[in-house]
This record gives structure tokens, sequence and C-alpha cells, in this order.
């Protein structure tokens, strides 16, 4: 398999890109060692800046490095001033429509969206309810997380107490019917896919003269993600399942972990730069 290492232009479209991780090690330290690197202009108010930066920089087509001996690496960023939850993978539950008919059903209001918008917004695990009432259940009968609601863990406040008022109008104040869920061979699937083995770069950011910039702070070898420590995130609550939707456009529905949670997650983990 051919090497495409240090190049100066993007790799062809129709080239394989292998590092070896000593190779990767070293490129990772020249990016680094040039410091401040300003974000290229279509890069700069993007949320996907940092990563899509480094992309281009690593000379690869997609967010995921093959790295000889090891395997598929999918390489994710953050920003070492952030201690925000990090997306691990978007991956929308069954049966089919759910987002949709929830948003009627149990979205409320944000002025700034105008009265014919709603919103969906909410963080679930398994180890409590979210203010919203809604939590996550894994189901080992049926190998699947499911949400469900409960309107008697939802706040007695005025605001609370108004949006449940609301959704009995609409669906009742039952359980979810019929039942939101993810498979147990879709989730695993997706942790396979997506984040078995990661390259992640902790990147220092800044701004000057009205530019983004960026410049990598540190570098981790993570490996070994797998479906029993994602369910056992969302068991014990280090792992979120996040619904962020409103009326007119659904940003995909997310399972997101903090940095911390590594050890969690994968089964080995090794410094490459510090």
């Amino acid at each position: 398999m051919d090497k495409w290492i240090f190049s100066s232009e993007k790799v062809p479209e129709h080239r394989k890109l292998v590092y070896s991780k000593d190779e990767l090690v070293q490129r990772l330290s020249e990016i680094r060692e040039r410091g401040w690197i300003t974000l290229t202009s279509h890069r700069q108010d993007k949320d996907g800046g940092l990563g899509n930066t480094l992309e281009d920089l690593l000379h690869i087509l997609e967010n995921n490095i093959p790295i000889a001996d090891y395997g598929e690496f999918e390489l994710k960023t953050h920003r070492t001033s952030s201690n925000s939850l990090i997306s691990l993978f978007r991956f929308e539950p069954l049966p089919g429509r759910v987002i949709p008919r929830l948003l009627i059903n149990y979205g409320w209001q944000i002025p700034k969206y105008g009265p014919m918008e709603r919103s969906l917004r909410i963080d679930i695990d398994a180890a409590g309810f979210s203010e919203r009432g809604f939590v996550a259940r894994i189901n080992d009968e049926l190998k699947r997380v499911e949400l469900h609601f409960d309107s008697t863990k939802v706040p007695d406040t005025v605001d609370y107490r108004s949006w449940l008022e609301e959704v009995r109008r609409r669906t009742g104040l039952s359980d979810l019917e019929p039942v939101p869920y993810w498979t147990f061979d879709g989730l695993e699937n997706k942790v396979r896919q997506k984040i078995k083995n990661m390259v992640y770069v902790s990147m220092d950011t800044s701004a000057e003269g009205g530019k983004q910039k960026t410049r990598i702070a540190r570098a981790q070898l993570l490996q070994g993600a797998d479906l029993s420590r994602l369910l056992d995130g969302i068991e014990k609550g280090w792992l979120q399942i996040e619904f962020n939707a409103r009326t007119h456009h659904n940003h995909g529905t997310g399972f997101r972990t903090w940095e911390r949670n590594w050890p969690d997650l994968y089964s080995s983990s090794e410094l490459l730069l510090s």
C-alpha cells in the first residue's frame, strides 16, 4: 500500500494515505512546531474548522487516518479551553420520524424563533430524569436503548407547569407511544464505524486581527471502544444522548461525553504528544 507522507499537495482521491504511528507523531510534531496557524477563510466561523484545518495539514481526505498495523482511526479535535461535551456520533432513533413527532407533542416555544417554531433540546441518560421528564432505559431483553417520559418527574414550576399542560392537551401525560429506541446492533455498528479507535487532538485557539488561529497542544491514541462501554456510560450518566431539533431544522441526535471519560470508553490510551 502506497504511503503519502508530508506531501505538499492534497493527496489524490484515488490514493490511500497511510501513516505509521511514528510518522504520525513526527507529522503532528512538525505541525505543532509551526506554532499558531490561521484557519483558512472558509473555516473561520464553522464548528468543524479545527478538525478540517488539521485534516488539511495532515493531507487526509476524510476524518479518518489509516495507521499501518493499527487500522482505521477517527480524527477528532477539541479546544483546550472548552469543557463542553464532545460529540462521538449522531444516530437517529427508531421507529421512523421520531423527531418530528416529539417536536409536535413535546416541543416548546422559544421567543426568538417565532410563534410557529418549536424547540426540542434535551440531554438524557439512564442515571436520572431530565428536567422535562425524559430518561434513557437499557432494555436487555429487547436489546435496545429506549427513551421514556414520566410527567411526575417534571418540576412543579410556572414555566414547566405551562409546558406540561400543553403536552397534556396535545398527546396526554402517559409514557411515549411508540417508544423511541436504538438497537444494540445499530449502536454497535456506529461504535465500530465511528469511534472504535481515535486520534484525539487538543488544540489551543486564539483570535488575532479578526482571524481565528489554532495550534496543537497534545494528542492521544485511543483504542478499544465497544458497545458494553457505551451502554455503561449511558447507564451511569457519563455518556449523554442529545436531542437538538427545531421545527424547521434537526441538528441530529448526538451521543456525547466528556474528555475525562476516555479511560471509561476506551480500553487503552497512549499519549502521542504532550
